[in-house]
């Protein structure tokens, strides 16, 4: 299992790994800017050795010499830790002073300028100036070459007195990084102090007058999931506490039966037995009605498998049930379908149908009709019961659909759940459920997909 990001170390790589590569092409244009200098320095030594000997050579009728004191030749060769080599040659190529393995044929001198190079001589790394000269219509060549030590010397000294600085600098730079990484940091721990060090049962809003900006959204955020789950508790701790009461009244009354018919045994047995069995009926029709409601609550869209549904099919199955029931209560049961399909679940669709024509039926009075529609309308699929019974006034009908509300005319069997059913069902579906008068005064329910 992947170990969760951290945020600390994050920041950390994205500030340490970029300051590192800074550091290091830093410490290389360092190196090679020191490097370049005391090539400088070393070159310019080099150019006023060849200078010097140039001033000293004599030109006679048997050819160029080199008149330098002994003295002075030592000076020359031997400067400070390093050894110095130099030859002198003629256009023929004759090397009348120095050192002759200096002599290069290869050495362009047609710029008529010093050139530098980096040769091995006596099996040590040396810098060679090689230089053309001309005096009293004489041409002459000079090579001057050098062992390596002081260059080394001065370069290494520039090196580092260059990434001392660098090196306390980053010293410093890191410092700066963890501390201000920290400091920064701060309100992230003091947010998941607040969070972590809370009861489950302490939904209260954190305070977001001090937050910063960055986690501003975050803080607003979780304000409103807190809000989200302090409305849903509280909720649920009604539907809970309606729940017990709607099945306390059943369950007490199937006590009292029980008990009373064990004093005093009923001569009607069978009308007795009718009372338990209505009775049970109803607890069993709530208890299923409860368990629907609390199972559709706690599910999202994306939980459903969706597929493409004919809803004019599901009307025609959904009234399988209820033909007899509205025959037995002289209700005109009409259907006017299109065919039409809805992406959902065919399960759920069936039983929103199947609570609006329970809902309608049972609200219906003799000789009444209930009608069930299926258009196609512009942009949506309209799903429509209507009756026309007794109707809902109409300050209740914004609170039609919340769970266990009854109008005081309300049918004796119902429990005030399958409207709330239907509008759990029609949010999973992303749909609109509407409540308004119908057009003979009763209710009409519609179902916009």
């Amino acid at each position: 299992m992947a170990q969760p990001s951290s945020l600390h170390r994050r920041l950390l790589k994205g500030l340490l790994l970029p300051l590192g590569l800074i550091l290091l092409v830093s410490s290389l244009l360092a190196y090679e800017f020191s490097l370049k200098a005391a090539m400088h320095v070393y070159d310019l030594g080099l150019m006023d050795n060849a200078m010097d000997l140039s001033k000293q050579i004599e030109f006679r009728p048997s050819g160029m010499t080199l008149n330098l004191p002994p003295a002075a030749l030592k000076m020359l060769q031997e400067n400070n830790d390093d050894r110095v080599t130099f030859a002198l040659w003629d256009t023929t190529g004759h090397v009348f002073s120095g050192d002759a393995s200096l002599f290069r044929k290869d050495v362009d001198f047609s710029p008529a300028r010093p050139v530098f190079r980096d040769i091995y001589l006596a099996g040590q790394a040396q810098r060679a100036l090689y230089l053309k000269e001309q005096r009293y219509g004489q041409v002459f060549f000079i090579a001057v070459a050098q062992t390596l030590h002081d260059r080394n010397q001065l370069r290494d000294g520039i090196f580092t007195s260059i990434l001392l600085p660098e090196a306390l600098l980053a010293l410093l730079t890191l410092i700066v990084i963890l501390t201000g990484v920290g400091f920064a940091l701060a309100p992230v721990r003091r947010l998941r102090s607040e969070i972590v060090s809370r009861s489950s049962a302490d939904l209260r809003s954190l305070d977001e007058s001090d937050t910063p900006t960055e986690l501003a959204p975050v803080v607003h955020g979780i304000n409103e999931l807190l809000g989200n789950l302090a409305t849903s508790f509280a909720s649920h701790r009604r539907f809970i506490a309606d729940a017990s009461h709607q099945l306390r009244t059943p369950l007490a009354s199937l006590s009292s039966q029980i008990e009373v018919a064990l004093k005093h045994p009923p001569e009607d047995m069978n009308f007795f037995l009718q009372e338990l069995l209505q009775t049970t009926r109803r607890t069993t029709h709530l208890a299923n009605q409860l368990l629907s409601l609390a199972r559709l609550e706690h599910m999202e869209p994306d939980m459903l498998d969706m597929a493409p549904v004919d809803m004019d099919r599901i009307c025609r199955e959904a009234s399988v049930d209820f033909v007899r029931v509205a025959a037995a209560r002289n209700v005109d049961l009409e259907f006017v379908l299109q065919p039409h399909q809805v992406m959902g679940s065919p399960l759920l669709l069936r039983e929103l149908l199947v609570n609006l024509l329970d809902n309608a039926v049972h609200y219906t009075p003799s000789g009444g009709r209930v009608i069930v529609t299926l258009v196609r309308e512009e942009g949506y699929t309209l799903l429509s019961v209507e009756d026309n019974g007794p109707g809902v006034p109409e300050d209740a009908l914004a609170r039609l659909g919340t769970p266990f509300f009854r109008l005081p005319s309300s049918w004796a069997g119902g429990c005030g759940l399958g409207l709330a059913i239907v509008r759990e069902i029609g949010r999973l579906h992303g749909a609109q459920v509407r409540f308004g008068r119908g057009r003979e005064f009763g209710l009409r329910v519609e179902v916009r997909f």
